[in-house]
């Protein structure tokens, strides 16, 4: 059994509607699962997981998984909320099988954006004043 105890619900600013942002352990990277139109039923829904970078924008618009297909609207609200008050445990559910394989699989750390990436290598490269004799 894979430790889903490393499994947590984040809480972004300004991330309203129905949604809940995951995230693994320490990693900086996030996971959305929000729902969707089911697309073999539309008038009904589905839970959909994105990967995400940790401000919380979709790395693609491709979702990394799916399940809960067929939900009816109103019950999608309950099931968020099952996640809020436990994500672990809602891992551990027979359909989350495929999406807790993901998300506790090991991962590259997430690449810092270029211009921050080059501040700091230059940073690093940069010799302190003490060190040079002066």
């Amino acid at each position: 059994m894979m430790d889903t105890s490393l499994v947590h619900v984040v809480e972004l600013r300004g991330s309203g509607g129905l949604g809940v942002f995951l995230r693994v352990g320490d990693d900086q990277r996030l996971f959305r699962v929000a729902p969707v139109r089911d697309p073999n039923q539309p008038r009904f829904w589905c839970l959909a997981a994105f990967e995400c970078s940790s401000c919380g924008i979709p790395i693609s618009g491709a979702a990394i998984w799916a399940g809960w297909w067929g939900s009816s609207h109103s019950e999608l609200p309950g099931i968020l909320d099952t996640i809020k008050a436990d994500a672990a445990e809602w891992l551990e559910e027979d359909e989350c099988a495929a999406l807790r394989k993901i998300l506790l699989q090991p991962r590259q750390p997430l690449n810092l954006p270029l211009a921050r990436a080059a501040r700091r290598t230059a940073a690093e490269s940069e010799v302190p004043v003490s060190a040079a004799g002066g």
